[in-house]
Protein backbone atom coordinates (compact mmCIF):
# COMPACT_ATOMS: atom_id res chain seq x y z
CA UNK A 1 0.00 0.00 0.00
CA UNK A 2 1.15 3.54 -0.77
CA UNK A 3 2.00 5.76 2.19
CA UNK A 4 1.01 9.42 2.63
CA UNK A 5 1.98 11.97 5.27
CA UNK A 6 -0.93 13.84 6.86
CA UNK A 7 0.32 15.75 9.87
CA UNK A 8 -2.95 16.89 11.45
CA UNK A 9 -4.36 13.41 12.12
CA UNK A 10 -5.17 12.32 15.66
CA UNK A 11 -5.41 8.77 16.96
CA UNK A 12 -9.21 8.77 16.67
CA UNK A 13 -9.32 10.23 13.12
CA UNK A 14 -11.72 8.23 11.00
CA UNK A 15 -11.96 10.50 7.96
CA UNK A 16 -8.73 11.90 6.51
CA UNK A 17 -8.12 14.52 3.86
CA UNK A 18 -4.96 14.26 1.73
CA UNK A 19 -4.02 17.66 0.29
CA UNK A 20 -1.14 19.61 -1.23
CA UNK A 21 1.94 17.83 -2.55
CA UNK A 22 0.79 14.49 -1.14
CA UNK A 23 -2.49 14.74 -3.06
CA UNK A 24 -0.67 15.74 -6.25
CA UNK A 25 1.52 12.66 -5.92
CA UNK A 26 -1.52 10.45 -5.26
CA UNK A 27 -3.49 11.75 -8.23
CA UNK A 28 -0.94 12.70 -10.89
CA UNK A 29 1.98 10.34 -10.25
CA UNK A 30 0.49 7.22 -8.68
CA UNK A 31 -2.92 7.70 -10.35
CA UNK A 32 -4.76 6.06 -7.49
CA UNK A 33 -8.52 5.60 -7.75
CA UNK A 34 -11.55 5.49 -5.48
CA UNK A 35 -11.46 2.31 -3.41
CA UNK A 36 -7.67 1.94 -3.45
CA UNK A 37 -6.09 1.05 -0.10
CA UNK A 38 -3.61 3.52 1.41
CA UNK A 39 -1.68 4.12 4.62
CA UNK A 40 -1.62 7.61 6.14
CA UNK A 41 1.11 8.65 8.61
CA UNK A 42 1.06 11.49 11.11
CA UNK A 43 4.77 11.32 11.98
CA UNK A 44 3.92 10.76 15.64
CA UNK A 45 3.87 6.98 15.76
CA UNK A 46 0.53 5.96 14.26
CA UNK A 47 -0.49 4.54 10.89
CA UNK A 48 -4.02 4.93 9.55
CA UNK A 49 -4.90 2.14 7.13
CA UNK A 50 -7.90 2.88 4.96
CA UNK A 51 -9.28 3.32 1.48
CA UNK A 52 -9.95 6.28 -0.79
CA UNK A 53 -13.59 7.33 -0.54
CA UNK A 54 -13.43 10.08 -3.15
CA UNK A 55 -11.00 12.13 -5.21
CA UNK A 56 -11.90 15.81 -5.54
CA UNK A 57 -10.23 18.65 -7.41
CA UNK A 58 -7.76 19.53 -4.65
CA UNK A 59 -7.91 16.64 -2.18
CA UNK A 60 -8.66 12.99 -1.61
CA UNK A 61 -10.94 11.73 1.14
CA UNK A 62 -9.82 8.60 2.97
CA UNK A 63 -11.91 6.50 5.35
CA UNK A 64 -9.89 4.86 8.12
CA UNK A 65 -10.40 1.11 8.53
CA UNK A 66 -7.65 0.40 11.08
CA UNK A 67 -5.29 2.43 13.26
CA UNK A 68 -2.08 0.81 14.42
CA UNK A 69 1.03 1.85 16.28
CA UNK A 70 4.21 1.87 14.23
CA UNK A 71 6.87 -0.23 15.97
CA UNK A 72 9.90 0.36 13.77
CA UNK A 73 11.56 2.98 16.00
CA UNK A 74 14.98 2.29 17.45
CA UNK A 75 15.31 1.89 21.24
CA UNK A 76 18.19 4.37 20.99
CA UNK A 77 17.15 8.03 21.09
CA UNK A 78 19.79 9.48 18.80
CA UNK A 79 20.48 13.15 18.06
CA UNK A 80 22.79 14.08 15.19
CA UNK A 81 24.50 17.45 15.66
CA UNK A 82 25.89 18.18 12.22
CA UNK A 83 28.08 21.11 11.25
CA UNK A 84 26.39 22.97 8.40
CA UNK A 85 27.80 21.86 5.05
CA UNK A 86 27.62 23.24 1.51
CA UNK A 87 25.34 22.57 -1.44
CA UNK A 88 22.81 19.76 -1.26
CA UNK A 89 24.76 17.81 1.36
CA UNK A 90 22.31 18.73 4.16
CA UNK A 91 19.51 17.12 2.13
CA UNK A 92 21.59 13.97 1.72
CA UNK A 93 22.40 13.86 5.44
CA UNK A 94 18.75 14.34 6.43
CA UNK A 95 17.62 11.63 4.03
CA UNK A 96 20.07 9.05 5.35
CA UNK A 97 19.80 10.04 9.02
CA UNK A 98 16.02 9.66 8.81
CA UNK A 99 16.37 6.23 7.20
CA UNK A 100 18.82 5.17 9.89
CA UNK A 101 16.54 6.18 12.74
CA UNK A 102 17.85 9.49 14.07
CA UNK A 103 15.35 11.18 16.37
CA UNK A 104 16.74 14.70 15.91
CA UNK A 105 18.93 16.30 13.24
CA UNK A 106 20.38 19.65 14.24
CA UNK A 107 22.62 21.67 11.91
CA UNK A 108 24.88 24.13 13.67
CA UNK A 109 27.36 26.82 12.64
CA UNK A 110 30.95 27.27 13.80
CA UNK A 111 33.74 29.73 13.08
CA UNK A 112 34.84 27.47 10.18
CA UNK A 113 31.37 26.90 8.73
CA UNK A 114 31.27 28.04 5.10
CA UNK A 115 27.49 28.38 4.42
CA UNK A 116 25.80 31.38 6.01
CA UNK A 117 22.01 31.78 6.02
CA UNK A 118 19.81 34.74 6.73
CA UNK A 119 16.75 34.01 8.88
CA UNK A 120 14.59 33.96 5.74
CA UNK A 121 16.88 31.56 3.88
CA UNK A 122 17.16 29.34 6.94
CA UNK A 123 13.37 29.06 7.09
CA UNK A 124 13.15 28.05 3.43
CA UNK A 125 15.99 25.57 3.82
CA UNK A 126 14.34 24.06 6.88
CA UNK A 127 11.12 23.59 4.92
CA UNK A 128 13.04 21.81 2.17
CA UNK A 129 14.86 19.56 4.65
CA UNK A 130 11.57 18.63 6.29
CA UNK A 131 10.15 17.56 2.92
CA UNK A 132 13.20 15.37 2.36
CA UNK A 133 12.73 13.83 5.79
CA UNK A 134 9.04 13.13 5.13
CA UNK A 135 9.88 11.30 1.90
CA UNK A 136 12.52 9.27 3.73
CA UNK A 137 10.05 8.57 6.57
CA UNK A 138 7.61 7.05 4.08
CA UNK A 139 10.29 5.11 2.20
CA UNK A 140 11.82 3.61 5.34
CA UNK A 141 8.41 2.91 6.93
CA UNK A 142 9.29 4.77 10.11
CA UNK A 143 6.61 6.07 12.43
CA UNK A 144 8.18 9.22 13.86
CA UNK A 145 9.36 12.22 11.88
CA UNK A 146 12.71 13.52 13.18
CA UNK A 147 12.97 17.03 14.57
CA UNK A 148 15.15 19.23 12.33
CA UNK A 149 16.63 22.57 13.31
CA UNK A 150 19.44 25.14 13.05
CA UNK A 151 21.57 26.42 15.95
CA UNK A 152 24.92 27.99 16.56
CA UNK A 153 27.66 25.87 18.10
CA UNK A 154 27.23 27.09 21.68
CA UNK A 155 23.47 26.52 21.70
CA UNK A 156 23.99 23.07 20.21
CA UNK A 157 26.29 21.86 22.97
CA UNK A 158 24.27 23.60 25.70
CA UNK A 159 20.95 22.18 24.50
CA UNK A 160 22.13 18.59 24.66
CA UNK A 161 24.49 18.60 27.65
CA UNK A 162 22.02 16.46 29.63
CA UNK A 163 22.09 13.56 27.15
CA UNK A 164 23.25 10.26 28.63
CA UNK A 165 26.04 9.85 26.05
CA UNK A 166 27.61 12.80 24.21
CA UNK A 167 30.42 12.42 21.66
CA UNK A 168 32.25 14.97 19.54
CA UNK A 169 34.20 13.56 16.62
CA UNK A 170 37.49 15.39 16.19
CA UNK A 171 39.52 14.71 13.05
CA UNK A 172 42.88 14.87 14.86
CA UNK A 173 41.90 12.48 17.68
CA UNK A 174 44.10 9.38 17.35
CA UNK A 175 44.09 7.81 20.83
CA UNK A 176 40.38 7.31 21.54
CA UNK A 177 38.11 5.87 18.87
CA UNK A 178 34.36 5.35 18.88
CA UNK A 179 34.76 1.66 19.73
CA UNK A 180 36.64 2.63 22.88
CA UNK A 181 33.86 4.97 24.00
CA UNK A 182 31.16 2.38 23.38
CA UNK A 183 32.94 -0.20 25.53
CA UNK A 184 32.05 1.96 28.55
CA UNK A 185 28.53 2.92 27.45
CA UNK A 186 26.96 -0.37 26.38
CA UNK A 187 23.66 0.37 28.14
CA UNK A 188 23.13 3.91 26.84
CA UNK A 189 19.58 4.60 25.65
CA UNK A 190 20.13 8.14 24.39
CA UNK A 191 23.04 9.81 22.64
CA UNK A 192 24.02 13.09 20.99
CA UNK A 193 26.79 12.83 18.40
CA UNK A 194 28.53 15.93 17.06
CA UNK A 195 30.08 15.82 13.58
CA UNK A 196 32.08 18.80 12.39
CA UNK A 197 31.64 20.98 9.31
CA UNK A 198 33.85 20.67 6.24
CA UNK A 199 36.52 22.85 7.85
CA UNK A 200 36.55 20.83 11.06
CA UNK A 201 36.53 22.12 14.65
CA UNK A 202 38.88 24.63 16.14
CA UNK A 203 40.76 23.59 19.27
CA UNK A 204 38.73 26.08 21.29
CA UNK A 205 35.44 24.58 20.07
CA UNK A 206 36.64 21.09 20.97
CA UNK A 207 37.57 22.27 24.47
CA UNK A 208 34.19 24.00 24.88
CA UNK A 209 32.41 20.74 24.00
CA UNK A 210 34.53 18.86 26.52
CA UNK A 211 33.53 21.32 29.23
CA UNK A 212 29.89 20.60 28.33
CA UNK A 213 30.46 16.88 28.93
CA UNK A 214 31.16 15.67 25.40
CA UNK A 215 33.65 12.84 24.94
CA UNK A 216 36.20 13.37 22.17
CA UNK A 217 36.59 10.43 19.77
CA UNK A 218 37.99 9.63 16.34
CA UNK A 219 36.70 7.43 13.54
CA UNK A 220 39.95 5.82 12.48
CA UNK A 221 43.03 6.75 10.47
CA UNK A 222 41.24 7.97 7.33
CA UNK A 223 39.84 11.48 7.08
CA UNK A 224 36.15 11.28 6.19
CA UNK A 225 33.92 13.84 4.52
CA UNK A 226 31.38 15.39 6.88
CA UNK A 227 28.44 13.57 5.29
CA UNK A 228 30.32 10.25 5.31
CA UNK A 229 31.19 10.69 8.98
CA UNK A 230 27.56 11.40 9.89
CA UNK A 231 26.27 8.24 8.22
CA UNK A 232 29.11 6.16 9.66
CA UNK A 233 28.48 7.37 13.21
CA UNK A 234 24.73 6.78 13.11
CA UNK A 235 25.16 3.32 11.58
CA UNK A 236 27.66 2.23 14.22
CA UNK A 237 25.58 3.50 17.12
CA UNK A 238 22.40 1.90 15.80
CA UNK A 239 24.29 -1.39 15.48
CA UNK A 240 25.87 -1.21 18.93
CA UNK A 241 23.10 0.45 20.95
CA UNK A 242 20.03 0.39 18.74
CA UNK A 243 18.34 -2.21 16.53
CA UNK A 244 20.39 -2.29 13.31
CA UNK A 245 21.95 -5.51 12.08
Amino acid sequence: MRRFFVEDMEKDSRHIEIKGAEFSHLKNVLRLKQGDAVICLNGRGFEFIGHIESILKNSAKVKTDTVRENKTESPLSLTLLQGLVKGDKPEFIVQKATELGAKEIIFYTTERTVPKFSEEKAGKRLERLRKVSIESLKQSERGFLPEIGFMDFKNAIDSFRDKELKIIFYEDERKRHLRDVLKWHKEAKEAAVMVGPEGGFSGEEKDEAIRAGFIVAGLGPRRLRAETAAITVISILQYELGDAG
